[in-house]
């Protein structure tokens, strides 16, 4: 026989009780919860919810790895998912086919538990499509198109600290300044669901590797290969220029081995000469003045001839964090602990190391790897 209690109709319906108990479950836990009902599933979509459950659970750490690799005769790029957080079933599918577009799709950018990609094999650049897209949930939505005619950059930005409504950042040529170098910068914002200009037209160059644009700190950071960087202060919308260390002597160019970030700091790695196993890891100083050395790294020791830097993280270990180094080398992943130098003891690592791909070669690099991190945004 089953008793029920007076408050339970009162429970049963009311929209702050039920909000009270989902917004203690774990993330994994509440994705399941939307298919309850359709009450519980518009309660858990709502952006006051979704900004009150990252308030209360953070998600400050990476929780895996997209590796992504083009593939010459494939529809879509081939994707390799890496759980951190030691949690394979929370892991999403390394598959983007859930998004319908007749170009397959490809990764673009990710932050914070969003993706932005775009359509991977476009005969035109009229026919590429953009998306925004959540793979825990296979949530994705289709992004009007930016008001320019080529694209130069695009990025998403997805603030834990702030508002649960994400940003999409797009540096585009300029129409008005055709006979120079400039771009024009576009914001999407969810709330309005379309694209305005942000600010003046700004001088670019040809060595930025606008690519691959790293989010820290509330800015989007683009790395150079000469003397300057660029970033772009989302809040203030503002392009400023920050500095790069001085060429080695003796090269002509920059040799740019890895730019990324972890904690809220950013990386630097550059590989001089034909199989550099030793470099300095730099860090950028908070106010962006300069660079400084952080690691000296010796890959000798390890025996690694040939390797790829694919990320930097900070593992927490005890009562501090270990300075990790992903790297990939001829047919497997690694760890490298780089205040230690040397390869992680697996016993305490959550970072799976495996066998992958062709040993002969080196499939991916840090510009084809896309953080990721378990957590509920507004779609």
């Amino acid at each position: 026989m089953t008793f029920h209690t007076e408050s339970e109709p009162k429970l049963l319906n009311d929209n702050d009780a039920i909000s009270s108990i989902l917004i203690r479950l774990p993330l994994k836990t509440l994705i399941q919860c939307k298919l309850v009902c359709r009450w519980w599933h518009n309660l858990i979509s709502d952006p006051v919810f979704i900004a009150t459950y990252l308030r209360r659970n953070p998600q400050h750490y990476v929780s895996g790895f997209y590796l992504q690799k083009f593939l010459l005769l494939k529809l879509y790029s081939e994707l390799e998912f890496f759980p951190y957080e030691g949690n394979h079933d929370a892991a999403p599918k390394p598959s983007l086919s859930f998004i319908e577009d007749n170009n397959g799709v490809c990764i673009r950018d990710s932050c914070n538990g969003l993706l932005l990609c775009s359509s991977f094999r476009c005969s035109n650049e009229e026919e590429r499509k953009y998306y925004i897209c959540q793979p825990t949930t296979k949530q994705y939505f289709s992004l009007p198109k930016p008001p320019c005619e080529k694209v130069v950059a695009i990025n998403i930005v997805c603030n834990l600290k702030g508002s649960p409504y994400y940003q999409v950042v797009c540096i585009c040529d300029s129409k008005t300044l055709p006979n120079f170098k400039y771009c024009e910068v576009k914001i999407y914002h969810l709330l309005t669901r379309s694209w305005r200009d942000s600010g003046n037209p700004c001088i670019i160059k040809d060595d930025i590797l606008f690519e691959r644009g790293i989010y820290s700190n509330g800015a989007i950071h683009w790395v150079g290969r000469g003397e300057k960087s660029l970033r772009f202060d989302v809040e203030n919308e503002l392009m400023h220029w920050i500095p790069m260390p001085a060429i080695k002597d003796g090269w002509t160019e920059r040799r740019i081995g890895y730019f990324g970030e972890s904690r809220g700091n950013l990386y630097l790695i550059e590989n001089y000469g034909p199989c550099s196993s030793t470099f300095d890891v730099m860090e950028m100083k908070m106010d962006y003045s300069s660079w400084t050395l952080k690691y000296h790294v010796d890959l000798q020791r390890v025996i690694l001839h040939r390797f790829n830097v694919l990320q930097i993280v900070h593992e927490k270990v005890g009562e501090k964090y270990e300075p990790l180094m992903v790297l990939k080398g001829q047919g497997n992943f690694m760890l490298y602990n780089m205040r230690e130098n040397g390869i992680v003891n697996l016993s305490y690592s959550t970072f799976p190391v495996k066998d992958v791909g062709d040993s002969n070669g080196l499939w991916y690099n840090w510009e084809a790897v896309f953080p990721y991190t378990n957590s509920l945004w507004y779609i």
